[in-house]
């Protein structure tokens, strides 16, 4: 993709948006006679339709916006200071805007453009709303600043943490707690705050995490059935019987409930069907089960887990450990059929009772191996 100033960005999106419009809209230069207490917007439109008035647009172009780069602008161009303008549309245009970057924008009440085709645009005098969407992915990464990466078994071992755990708390604590080094972290964070789902005061303590926005961005490059060595299995009395089975004896199995299973204990959205474990031991799980090997219809399914951490920092729920509610999540969104809507039912729970689940401190989750 080519290069643009600003200028040449701007209007390139004007040209965009005109296309976009029915042909009796206007979109015209305007000035702004008094702008109130806010730095010059790059652009100032008027778009108008003759039966329906007029409306303001605020145009902040940028070769480059930044999840955390929205905070910033929403400082600027707070609600009081908007409605002293009487509420005109923001328009942030972009040759690229990343999903997080678009979400956050949305969630500000900000319309936007970018060049790949990604549009959100409303305004209410006169009445429009467009959205479409284009790339997700950078045409151009090497002008992308640094971009969270949450690919493989460390970095979802710091993205449980952050979000088990409230903060603040220092790296250290962080790469202790993980069994990760401190340089690991230093940059996974920096990339995360780049991203907007952390916040460092100076010192670098994290004093906030986005843990929602976390879990969907690490589930979004996670694989349930493929990062981990999945073995499928008919239980001969059933999946619903065999758990039962398990919360009765007390056999001390080294294994760790996850999916459906887990996810009816926080959230049940229909009668599970598919007991699925984390065992070290599948022979164990085998025998103790009476587990008939199969390739369809499966009703257990046995992991041996990636990462020692997805069976750490469990749950005990009526006598058996389940997954911690991170995982769990991690799970879900990363499994197939109905598990990604059983995950974003437990997601809404948890945002519903963090209190309840979220720990005080690192220290009561308990160090892990480097």
């Amino acid at each position: 993709m080519l290069e643009y100033s600003e200028s040449a960005l701007i209007q390139r999106a004007r040209m965009q948006l005109v296309e976009l419009l029915p042909e009796h809209f206007e979109l015209t230069d305007a000035v702004l006679d008094n702008r109130g207490p806010i730095e010059a917007p790059d652009a100032v439109w008027q778009l108008s339709e003759r039966n329906s008035g007029y409306g303001l647009i605020l145009v902040e172009g940028k070769r480059s916006v930044a999840p955390r780069d929205v905070a910033r602008l929403r400082e600027r161009l707070s609600d009081p200071v908007l409605r002293l303008m009487r509420n005109p549309t923001v328009l942030v245009v972009a040759p690229w805007l990343s999903p997080r970057t678009r979400a956050l924008l949305e969630g500000s009440s900000f319309s936007y453009l970018d060049l790949t085709g990604n549009v959100r645009f409303r305004i209410d005098r006169p009445a429009v709303y467009l959205r479409l969407h284009g790339a997700d992915r950078d045409p151009n990464p090497q002008r992308s600043r640094s971009q969270v990466r949450l690919l493989g078994p460390k970095a979802r071992r710091l993205v449980r943490l952050l979000v088990e755990t409230v903060p603040p708390y220092r790296l250290t604590e962080l790469s202790d707690t993980g069994g990760l080094t401190a340089g690991y972290v230093s940059k996974l964070l920096e990339s995360l705050e780049e991203q907007a789902l952390v916040e460092r005061d100076r010192r670098g303590l994290v004093k906030h995490v986005d843990w929602p926005g976390l879990l969907l961005a690490a589930a979004n490059r996670y694989d349930l059935l493929r990062n981990n060595a999945a073995s499928t299995f008919i239980a001969p009395q059933g999946a619903s019987a065999l758990y039962a089975q398990m919360r009765n004896d007390e056999a001390g199995l080294d294994a760790v409930v996850t999916g459906s299973f887990a996810a009816s204990e926080i959230a049940k959205v229909a009668a599970p069907t598919q007991l699925v474990l984390y065992v070290r031991d599948a022979q164990e799980m085998r025998q103790y089960g009476r587990l008939l090997p199969t390739d369809r219809g499966a009703d257990v399914v046995l992991l041996h887990p990636e990462d020692a951490a997805q069976m750490a920092w469990a749950r005990i729920v009526d006598g058996l450990p389940h997954v911690g509610l991170s995982q769990l999540v991690l799970d879900l969104l990363g499994g197939n059929g109905r598990l990604p809507e059983e995950g974003q039912a437990v997601l809404d729970w948890m945002r519903a009772h963090e209190n309840e689940w979220r720990q005080r401190s690192l220290r009561g989750m308990g160090a892990l191996d480097r």
